[in-house]
């Protein structure tokens, strides 16, 4: 290869400076110079701008002799004292003696310790593919660096000196001669962002990925049942990332980890994408798409969900009281527009004909099977036999008819899919609930058969004796404008699954959902009861949206808007890292074709 290819490979394609930016090849570009830094510093303390996207760093530091540094310190002691002598403002004053007695500990702690003192320069070159972008870029990292106690200055006129700088074939520019700061060793080290922040949980871990120091995420979602730390205190995660993210892969790869350790796998599956990964590991696949026959959930089966406490104050009435909350958000889901006395009467029939079965407050449902339960139309034979009681046209009789319209439909047309006994059976320890078919129903069919299924599924998750993740896919459905009981169901399971060995996968592409304005409450309960997100790939009004669940600094959310597939912000506990998750081919091989990658 001739020296003229070599260099036209290498050299950019066109290359114009300005006053305060340049333009080269097909980026505009600026250099900031940093020419302040803050007193105390922190191991690390560089790291979080150089995951910033179009942010490169050149750090330099030339080594000073004793007696030069000495003689430097000693002359702005010097300044600083004859400042406090003359200065009338008390403030002002009090501070240039901080000043200089900081100064003359300093002088004291070199003269008896091994650190050297450095000239230390730092160049930033901030590159964006618009001027308004790079406009923007710049001034994001101006207030960055001022929040973290730095000064970054673009020096006029003197791009080209500064690009040189950064450059190591260019000789020494002259202006190195009056950006440099005498740093020590130590504070220097620190400064380098290069810093090993991996995680390696004892136990039963998987291997997640890597952070970008290259250091490895072994991840134990369960963390909390051998010690207490970083805030880590249940087995809560929450999964978002858009379509391409690497959001399914990631969700595969937890699950594989936990049914390698020995955990039972509860997952609702909105797209199909775990079939072929169930077969893989011998569980069961459940089609609630279809009902009837292929799968039926009675929402009407009670869940026993009372701990030890709740029990002693009652099991049945506990129980019985949850299920009634929950028929009452079933019934919002079903109709939105149901009225609260109707809701009201509803819940006062579903009470009457669960005593027809011998059901009440004070039963304990464990010696109870699915055939037991009563079902819809159980409820309405119950309706029905009210209203031939109800001669007359009375208020009452008026709210009970329109109870009736409500039912009558949950026993004809939608029959296979809420009229009839629980008829799922399965015998292994992964079980996957496919709805796939359903998500193309009609709205208000689908979230109560979500709803539905979400309750059922919790119901398995409640061995103490082993534990259990609950994955619940598309949990953006459970979220509503006109019912938030849902989301508080959610919020409870999360709250409660640590009493009962069971950890929670939240996952969504949809984190507005969530931070809507009437459900923000409820979203960020759920949001608050996860000590883990693994955030991939989202754009920037669900980025902006996320802003609203989790704190992210805006660092965090421009780089969340770029992040490659399998990039992802991984909070664990009070520690954010940026990751990248890595799955071998053999991984790869058992996840099945299911959502791709």
């Amino acid at each position: 290869m001739s020296m003229l290819k070599f260099k036209s490979q290498i050299a950019p394609k066109g290359l114009q400076f300005y006053p305060s930016e340049f333009f080269i090849s097909d980026k505009y570009a600026t250099i900031l110079t940093v020419v302040s830094f803050p007193k105390f510093i922190s191991p690390g303390y560089l790291s979080s701008i150089t995951n910033m996207s179009g942010i490169k760093i050149v750090i330099k530091h030339i080594p000073l002799p004793f007696s030069v540094v000495s003689k430097m310190l000693n002359k702005q002691i010097a300044d600083l004292k004859i400042k406090y002598q003359e200065e009338r403002d008390r403030t002002m004053q009090e501070k240039y003696r901080m000043d200089y007695e900081s100064l003359e500990s300093f002088v004291t702690m070199l003269a008896g310790s091994q650190a050297r003192i450095f000239d230390f320069q730092m160049h930033i070159l901030i590159t964006a593919d618009s001027k308004e972008s790079l406009e923007l870029k710049k001034t994001n990292i101006k207030n960055y660096l001022d929040a973290m106690g730095m000064k970054g200055v673009a020096l006029r006129f003197e791009q080209e000196k500064a690009l040189k700088s950064m450059i190591p074939v260019f000789p020494k520019q002259d202006i190195e001669e009056r950006i440099g700061t005498p740093i020590p060793s130590v504070t220097i080290a620190a400064m380098y962002p290069f810093i090993f922040d991996s995680v390696k949980d004892p136990g039963y871990a998987t291997l997640l990925g890597v952070d970008f120091s290259g250091g490895v995420i072994l991840f134990n979602q369960f963390l909390y049942k051998i010690r207490k730390e970083n805030n880590r205190n249940n087995a809560n995660l929450i999964l978002l990332g858009t379509s391409g993210s690497g959001k399914s892969t990631a969700a595969k790869l937890l699950l594989r980890g936990h049914i390698r350790n020995g955990c039972q796998i509860v997952a609702i599956d909105p797209e199909n994408e775990l079939e072929e990964m169930t077969k893989t590991f011998g569980g069961d696949t459940i089609d609630l798409g279809k009902g009837g026959e292929f799968g039926m959930i009675n929402p009407l089966q009670i869940v026993i969900d009372a701990d030890e406490d709740e029990m002693r104050q009652g099991l049945g009435y506990t129980v019985l009281t949850r299920t009634l909350q929950f028929l009452k958000a079933f019934m919002k889901y079903y109709d939105p527009s149901i009225e609260e006395d109707v809701l009201t009467l509803f819940s006062e029939v579903v009470q009457d004909t669960y005593k027809r079965f011998g059901i009440d407050f004070d039963k304990d449902f464990y010696s109870y099977g699915p055939q037991d339960y009563p079902t819809f139309s159980d409820v309405y034979e119950t309706i029905k036999a009210i209203l031939l009681s109800m001669t007359d046209k009375t208020h009452e009789r008026d709210i009970m008819e329109r109870l009736e319209l409500k039912i009558r439909p949950l026993t004809k047309d939608l029959k296979y899919y809420f009229d009839g006994h629980t008829t799922i059976t399965h015998d292994s320890d992964f079980i996957t609930f496919n709805i796939k078919e359903l998500m193309n129903a009609d709205e208000n069919i689908k979230n109560a058969l979500f709803f539905n299924i979400l309750k059922y599924a919790w119901g398995l998750c409640l061995d103490k004796d082993v534990d259990t993740i609950l994955m619940v896919d598309e949990a953006h459905v459970l979220l509503s404008d006109s019912n938030t009981l849902g989301a508080d169901f959610l919020a409870q399971v999360q709250r409660r699954a640590r009493k009962y060995n069971t950890g929670t996968i939240i996952i969504t592409q949809q984190p507005s959902d969530f931070a809507a304005p009437s459900v923000l409450v409820q979203g960020k309960a759920i949001f608050d009861n996860a000590s883990y997100y693994l955030v991939m790939g989202l754009k920037k009004q669900a980025t902006e949206d996320l802003s609203l669940l989790i704190d992210l600094n805006d660092n965090e959310k421009e780089s969340i808007k770029q992040y490659s597939q399998g990039e992802a912000l991984f909070v664990c506990g009070n520690r954010r890292m940026r990751i990248n998750v890595i799955v071998t081919p053999e991984e790869l091989s058992s996840f099945g074709s299911g959502g791709g990658l």
